[in-house]
Formats: structure tokens, C-alpha cells, sequence
């Protein structure tokens, strides 16, 4: 029993100020230090893989009549927008781009913009809608409404191939106008517009019967234009597009349709939610596409989701996107990296005269040593001259050919400084200077395989200015001592600093490669140390080979096969029917390339829309070749019966 007097209360009085005290404390760091609790999801249960759904919309989806501009749509769950100014795009397009807020489960859309009277718009938002958790995109979600009394209901589909590969391509523009002018991709935004999407194909829908030119672009500067030629790509057919309805309307007879908007309902009672379309699509040929493509993937059936009737056969048109070569040849980068290395790189190969000669010094004899690619588009010159190659500031005139506007070619003259500032060395870096040692690639790892049917590189770091024969030796190493094998050392004619050892290899044989101290000397009279390299060459059942019998050949071709990594291996050109035996093949993964040279100059071309040139056609094997060491595999290739123009996966 306890007894309280009143002598105890101020004293209780306190205990229990403390302990209130103590209690606003405690709550205030709970507060503050929120994670000192650990909350733990719930585990359990399969992953949500649903997209969200849309519940309503004002208006709804395929409405006509609409007057307005802004629109809402509410989903079945939260959602956020992901990359929506990659995904989204607008048809008609718009100068000003429509504005989005996302609140809880509803979208609302500003377009910003007044709307053309009697138009369908289509608002295709690509994978851009997600749910809020997992992600989960709607995909190709579109919303239709249109400010005349109907919906236009004609579709075009196909899909966007890069020429040089045959490879998709997404995230292309493919754009329609109704304008029949060759200027319209430079200056008029289309019509109709969609992206491809990861495979490369397109679908449009809700078009109006007309006759469009048909594009695809990839827009650098997403402004609907091929306004940077040196920078997008474009594609285009060359026919124009003829999309037409079934048949022609008679007085009195009603084509259109009634359907709901997708199980969409509206957000207010009372809104009707029946949308009228036009008839069946179906052209005047039986096709959507009643122009006749010249490259036709497939011809497929489709089921109209609202009417469950089987519509017009669908033509897929392909589109070859290519890069065009401006025409206009210029100087795109210059570097001193070292003080002797003068390096300058052209964005197109030099096919005409050009000439680069100093503007402030007055060279004497043999100055430099110039070293080109085998393309031709870039220029090294090495200074041999002590003096010139320790100044830091140079200037050179470099002169070369363009094509001007009339097509005409031009002298382009341009003043180019090659400065080089000295960087900063430790000692370590300095000592390791002085004690140079010139180090030669040999093309392989040292004790690595040599290919029997390739001569052995060599390459230096720096121009050679004589090599002592007598310095160097091959041997085969036979009961543990090497044989000597004659050999040639060939120097490069455009890569100067590389050299080919030639000579009659033997299968299955170690090899040494030795060079005594001094055997070579390059430009800056820097000799080079010993060298010793080993190193052992392949046996004949390494390899493997394919007998290809190529037929249906009706003109110039490239033949080219390529490994894993779309390298050229070999090249091969026919105008006809040919067998051919492929060997010494490492055992890997290939495939067959043919490129259609049409205008036989031995490489492949691209293409030029004002001119109307589509680039040069490719094709690829329909299947890739796994190559068996001491095996051969024979494979037939028919050309023209060859339908399918995509590339084999490796």
C-alpha cells in the first residue's frame, strides 16, 4: 500500500514531468532515425507481369466531333511515363509538342495546339505508359479521335532495314505525305508518322484514302525534317503509295461501322461510347497497299479485333535506310600526337589530286615519309628532318577536290596548324626514353599459331630506313636445333611500317624468327635490340572447308564471307555461276554476303534520294556454316530464288 502526503506531490510532480519528458523524447528520435526499424515486404507469390489497362477516358478512344484539346485517361492501377519523348509521336505531327501529367491512375494530355478540321489523329505512346511497381509498358497503346463526323480506318505496315547489313532498324521515322513534291522530307513535316519499333517494323492506322510518298528517316534532331543529310539516314520507295477502300461509294448505301473503345467507358454518364469507322480497308487489288512494292517481305491475314471478319491481305513493304555521301569532301580532323607523326583525316577517300606542303618552313630533300590507309581517306606524314621535327608550331596548306553545287568539282585549299606541346615526364618515363627499345608486332602471341596459308607480319612503330639481312634468320627447329628457311621480308606499299615474311610454310613445324642487334634502323636512326621470336605453324587437318555452288548469278557480285564479328574475311567477284572451294578455314561460326554490284566498281554503294538511287542491293545465306576442323561442308546458294533478304543470327 502506498500513502501519499502531501509533502510527496512535488516530488511526483517531477517524476512524472520526467518521464512525459523521456516519452516526447523516445517519439521524436523514432522520428528522426526512421530506419531503425526494418520493414520487410511481404515475400510470396508470382511477380506482377500485367500492363495496366485503361478504364475511361474523356473523350473516348475514337471519338469524332472532338473540338477540344485536352484529354484524360484513367487507368486500372498507377502508372508513370518512361522515356515518353523517345516513344511518343503525334499524326498528324505538330510543331509543338503535346504537354503530360501524370496524376495517380490518370493521364492528362495538353495538345497545345489548335487541330485541323475533318482530320483523324492518332496518338501512339509506344512503350511509354508502365505501371508504377513493376514497370510493365502498354505497349503500342494509341489513342484515335477525330474532328470530323468519321474515323479513318486504312492501314499501311512494313518494316526498316539498314542497306548496308539488312539488319532492323528502330526507332526510325517512317513519314507520309499527301504532298507529291521531291522536296517535302526537307522542308514539310508529313502527314502521317509512326517508329519502328525493336524488329524494325512499323504499322499505320486510321489513314485516309490518298496517294502519299512514303520515307523513313532517322531523325537526328527528332524535328520530322531530313534537314542534316551528313547526319540522318533516310529511306524511301520509289513508287507512291496508293491506299484505297474497298470499293467505291454509292449514294445512299452507309459504309461506316459502329464498335466500343477498347472496354473503355466514359468518365461522365451519359457519354455514348459507340465510335464510328469507315468500311474494310481492302483495296481495289485486294491488298491495303494497292501500290505494287518491290520489296515484299510477306503477304499475311489479319482478323479486324472489333468485327472478327478476316481483312484484306496485308503488304509489308521493306525500306533500305542509308547514309548519302554528301559529295562535299573535307578536312575532318588533324593531330601531332608525337613530334614526327603528322596525322590528316579526310571524311571521304582522296579519288582526285591533293597535295599538303609546308607554309612556314622550306623543306629540303627527302623530308618525309608519307603513309596512307588502303581506303584513302587518311595521311600520316613521318619528318624525317631533325630540325623540322623539333619545332613545335607548323603550318600546312592542304589542297584536295570537292564536289561544288552543280556537281563541278572545286579546288579546296585549307591553312592547318600541327602544333605539338612536349607532355610532362616523370623520371621514370624519362629514363625509360633513353633506354628506347623498338618494339615489333609480329601479328600473333609469341609461341602462337601461324596460319598456313598467310604470310607472317611484321610491324614497326616507326618507318624503316634499311634493314641488314644479313642480321636475320628463319629457322625450323628440327631434333631441337634450328634449319635455316629462306624467306623474303616485302614492304607495304600504302602501311609503310609493315612488312610481310614470305615463305613455303611447313605444317606442323616450331619456327624461330631471329634479328642480331642493328638489323633494323628506322627514319630517326634508332637501331633496333635483339629479337627473338618463336612461334609454330598449323597442321592441314586444323582446317576446315566449304564447297559453295553459287547459281542464279545475272550480273556483277560480291561474294564475301564473314565471321562472327561481320568482318571480311574473303571477297570473291563473279558476273555468273561458280563453284567454289573455300579452304584453310579456322573452325568457327561464317555466313555469305552478296552484295549486287550494279555498277561494277568492286565495293558497295549507297544511295541518293534526289537523284532517285536506292543503294545497292544486299543479301545474306539463309543459314550461318559451323566449320569442322578437317571437314568440308557443302552448301548451294540460289540468288534468285532466294526470298529472304535478312541476315542469319550467329
Amino acid at each position: 500500500m502506498v500513502t501519499i502526503n502531501e509533502s510527496n506531490i512535488p516530488h511526483l510532480n517531477r517524476q512524472f514531468s520526467y518521464l512525459l519528458l523521456s516519452l516526447l523524447m523516445a517519439g521524436f528520435v523514432s522520428l528522426l532515425f526512421p530506419r531503425c526499424a526494418n520493414i520487410v515486404q511481404p515475400t510470396g507469390g508470382p511477380r506482377d507481369t500485367i500492363p495496366p489497362e485503361v478504364v475511361r477516358s474523356i473523350p473516348v478512344n475514337y471519338s469524332t466531333g472532338f473540338t477540344g484539346t485536352d484529354i484524360q485517361i484513367e487507368f486500372d492501377e498507377f502508372i508513370q511515363l518512361r522515356n515518353i519523348n523517345q516513344q511518343f509521336i503525334i499524326t498528324p505531327p505538330q510543331k509543338e509538342r503535346p504537354e503530360f501529367r501524370v496524376r495517380g491512375r490518370n493521364l492528362f494530355i495538353d495538345l497545345r495546339t489548335e487541330l485541323i478540321a475533318n482530320t483523324t489523329y492518332t496518338l501512339n505512346f509506344g512503350n511509354a505508359i508502365v505501371d508504377l511497381n513493376e514497370g510493365n509498358p502498354l505497349a503500342n497503346y494509341e489513342f484515335v479521335f477525330s474532328t470530323g463526323d468519321v474515323i479513318d480506318s486504312l492501314s499501311y505496315s512494313g518494316i526498316v532495314l539498314n542497306a548496308f547489313d539488312n539488319k532492323p532498324v528502330e526507332g526510325v521515322i517512317v513519314m507520309l505525305y499527301e504532298e507529291l513534291n521531291d522536296s517535302v522530307p526537307y522542308r514539310r513535316m508529313p502527314l502521317y508518322a509512326n517508329r519502328t519499333g525493336e524488329d524494325g517494323r512499323f504499322n499505320m492506322n486510321n489513314l485516309r484514302a490518298d496517294t502519299f510518298l512514303v520515307f523513313a528517316i532517322d531523325d537526328a534532331n527528332n524535328n520530322y525534317l531530313y534537314d542534316r543529310p551528313a547526319e540522318e539516314k533516310i529511306a524511301f520507295l520509289d513508287d507512291y503509295l496508293y491506299l484505297t477502300p474497298e470499293k467505291p461509294l454509292e449514294p445512299g448505301i452507309d459504309t461506316t461501322e459502329t464498335r466500343t473503345g477498347s472496354g473503355e467507358q466514359p468518365l461522365e454518364p451519359g457519354i455514348d461510347t459507340t465510335e464510328t469507322r469507315t468500311g474494310s480497308a481492302e483495296g481495289a487489288n485486294g491488298d491495303i497497299n494497292s501500290h505494287e512494292s518491290i520489296d515484299s517481305l510477306q503477304e499475311n491475314r489479319f482478323v479486324d479485333a472489333d468485327s472478327q471478319q478476316t481483312a484484306a491481305p496485308l503488304r509489308q513493304d521493306t525500306l533500305y535506310l542509308f547514309g548519302e555521301e554528301t559529295g562535299r569532301q573535307y578536312l575532318s580532323r588533324n593531330e601531332r600526337s608525337e613530334r614526327g607523326n603528322l596525322l590528316f583525316v579526310f571524311n571521304l577517300p582522296l579519288e582526285k589530286e591533293w597535295s599538303i606542303e609546308p607554309v612556314d618552313f622550306e623543306p629540303s630533300g627527302d623530308w618525309k615519309e608519307v603513309e596512307k590507309n588502303p581506303r584513302m581517306d587518311s595521311i600520316r606524314f613521318w619528318i624525317r628532318d631533325p630540325e623540322i621535327r623539333n619545332t613545335d608550331n607548323m603550318r600546312f596548306l592542304v589542297s584536295y577536290w570537292t564536289t561544288g553545287p552543280t556537281d563541278s568539282l572545286q579546288a579546296i585549299i585549307d591553312t592547318v596548324s600541327m602544333n605539338y606541346s612536349p607532355p610532362a615526364r616523370s623520371r621514370r618515363q624519362t629514363a625509360a626514353e633513353e633506354e628506347y627499345v623498338m618494339q615489333v608486332d609480329f601479328g600473333i602471341a609469341s609461341g602462337g599459331n601461324q596460319d598456313l596459308h598467310k604470310d607472317l607480319n611484321i610491324r614497326f612503330p616507326v618507318p624503316l630506313e634499311s634493314i641488314n639481312n644479313g642480321k636475320t634468320e628463319l629457322g625450323v627447329i628440327q631434333n631441337n636445333s634450328p634449319v635455316q628457311q629462306e624467306f623474303d621480308l616485302v614492304k607495304d606499299s600504302l602501311r609503310i611500317r609493315n612488312y610481310r615474311l614470305i615463305t613455303d610454310w611447313v605444317q606442323g613445324q616450331e619456327y624461330r624468327f631471329i634479328a642480331e642487334p642493328g638489323a633494323f634502323t628506322d627514319i630517326y636512326g634508332q637501331e633496333s635490340d635483339s629479337i627473338e621470336f618463336a612461334f609454330k605453324t598449323r597442321t592441314e587437318d586444323h582446317y576446315g572447308i566449304i564447297e559453295l555452288s553459287l547459281t542464279g548469278v545475272d550480273d556483277h557480285i560480291i561474294l564475301q564471307l564473314l565471321n562472327e564479328r561481320d568482318q571480311v574475311l574473303r571477297e570473291f567477284f563473279t558476273s555468273e555461276n561458280v563453284n567454289l572451294t573455300i579452304d584453310y578455314l579456322q573452325p568457327a561460326k561464317y555466313r555469305f554476303k552478296v552484295i549486287f554490284d550494279s555498277n561494277n566498281n568492286g565495293r558497295w554503294d549507297t544511295g541518293n534520294y534526289l537523284e532517285k538511287i536506292q543503294p545497292e542491293r544486299v543479301s545474306f545465306f539463309n543459314k550461318t556454316i559451323a566449320t569442322r576442323a578437317n571437314w568440308v561442308t557443302e552448301e548451294h546458294w540460289d540468288l534468285e530464288g532466294d526470298p529472304d533478304p535478312v541476315p542469319g543470327e550467329l
